[in-house]
């Protein structure tokens, strides 16, 4: 809101203010003057030409008085008039600045239901040059604003012509450029309000021309409100494919992460499982020189334990490698940046489900994450998205369903993976946000 804005509102509170004070002060001035006109006077103390004087002169004051109540009246009238006028006045100047306010809640958004479902943003591209091109055949056609055909200027009906043409484009030019420029600043918080915006500018504009006897049609209004419903939703899917293109990066990025993971660890691996066949290869040969001898026989032992160890590993290894949905659903909280009962539902591929939790706990929250739950599935990527249907409604942001926070409690998690019979899940309630809890403890000392 600029400081021009905020002046002119003040004046206009200042204005309403003073005009109910003066609107008080003359009907006091009406109730004192009624009451002297109820006066009674004592006719037995009076004699008649004293009567008849004071008669007189009381009826003239009368007269006076009643064309003051009159005056009064009249002006009172006036001024409620121009109250009302500067309060319309008012709306609108907050109106169209409330428009533009961009951190206003969702509340009126909430009513919008999308008017198509187009399957990229694509289809919206397509359909919003489509409602255009009909805009400009409306105004090609000279049907976009109806019109007076035979004005005339000076006596000349070309003249008249000429005229009505030029306002024709100005209310049009004008129109369009308020049209366009709160269509560009469509939000979820305002959708409604720049709604109503480009309707009170479609009355304004008609009622600005009225007298020139030049209207803007309703048909060419509506096209202007489905321009602004595509607007909208095309603005919403660009953005919901540049979510879905980042989580896919993201994806692939933690993907490249498992694989190198993979890679190390096979590599390691091999290593150690080579070694240890080598080993027990060349204790097995001298076990033959020598056949009784039991440390040899218990040290080969020992080698093939530690080697099943590290095939066992490899096993894993591979089979993480082999199976693209394998992986951990996490069950996170942080209770130090989001509060307590929000938590976070998420899916990692990695090796250590940890280095994907660390990350998360990096430098774009103030705490690290406390993890409730690490759940290995086969099918990981479907048992978090079932975890998300059952709590859907407890979403914290009910708009982009990529924000994996949940508003519940720890006690409705546990019940729905105790549903899982086939999932072995190590569960803690207690979050133990020791970062969080120590800084609460500092800020309470430094405090007394």
């Amino acid at each position: 809101m600029s400081l021009g804005d905020l002046f002119r509102i003040s004046e206009f509170k200042n204005t309403i203010q003073r005009s109910k004070l003066e609107i008080i002060q003359l009907q006091e001035t009406i109730d004192d003057m009624k009451k002297q006109e109820d006066i009674k006077l004592s006719l037995q103390q009076m004699k008649p030409v004293e009567l008849e004087k004071l008669i007189n002169t009381k009826e003239k004051a009368l007269d006076e008085l009643d064309e003051q109540i009159d005056s009064a009246n009249e002006k009172r009238i006036n001024v409620l008039s121009e109250i009302k006028k500067q309060s319309d006045t008012l709306n609108e100047i907050k109106a169209d600045i409330s428009d533009l306010s961009p951190d206003l809640e969702m509340s009126s958004y909430g009513l919008y239901q999308p008017q198509y479902d187009f399957s990229n943003s694509l289809g919206y591209k397509s359909e919003l040059q489509e409602i255009r091109d009909q805009q400009k055949f409306l105004i090609k056609r000279k049907i976009a604003c109806t019109f007076n055909e035979n004005w005339q200027v000076n006596g000349s009906v070309s003249q008249g012509r000429k005229m009505i043409r030029n306002i024709v484009k100005a209310i049009l030019r004008s129109f369009n450029n308020e049209c366009t420029d709160a269509i560009n600043k469509v939000t979820y918080s305002n959708y409604n309000r720049i709604e109503t915006r480009i309707k009170r500018s479609f009355d304004q504009h008609n009622k600005m021309y009225e007298v020139d006897q030049v209207s803007i049609n309703e048909d060419y209004l509506a096209l202007k409100l489905a321009e602004l419903e595509l607007a909208f939703e095309y603005r919403q899917k660009v953005q919901e494919e540049k979510d879905k293109l980042r989580e896919q990066r993201a994806r692939e990025k933690e993907e490249k992460a498992l694989q190198r993971e993979i890679k190390a660890q096979q590599k390691m691996l091999n290593k150690e499982i080579d070694h240890y066949s080598k080993a027990i290869q060349e204790l097995q040969e001298k076990q033959i020189e020598n056949p009784y001898n039991q440390g040899l026989k218990d040290e080969i032992e020992q080698l093939k334990q530690k080697l099943k160890q590290y095939e066992d590993k490899k096993s894993e290894v591979d089979y993480r490698e082999e199976n693209a949905t394998a992986g951990y659903v996490y069950i996170i909280s942080n209770v130090g940046s989001f509060g307590k009962n929000v938590f976070k539902i998420g899916v990692t591929r990695r090796l250590d489900p940890m280095d994907r939790i660390n990350e998360l706990g990096s430098a774009s929250v103030p705490f690290k994450f406390d993890v409730h739950a690490l759940i290995f599935s086969e099918n990981a990527y479907q048992l978090e998205s079932e975890l998300h249907q059952r709590f859907s409604q407890n979403r914290v942001n009910m708009v982009n369903n990529r924000k994996e926070y949940f508003r519940i409690s720890i006690n409705e998690i546990e019940d729905e993976l105790k549903k899982y019979s086939n999932l072995t899940v190590d569960f803690k309630e207690a979050p133990e946000a020791e970062e969080y809890r120590e800084s609460l403890a500092i800020s309470t000392e430094s405090k007394q």
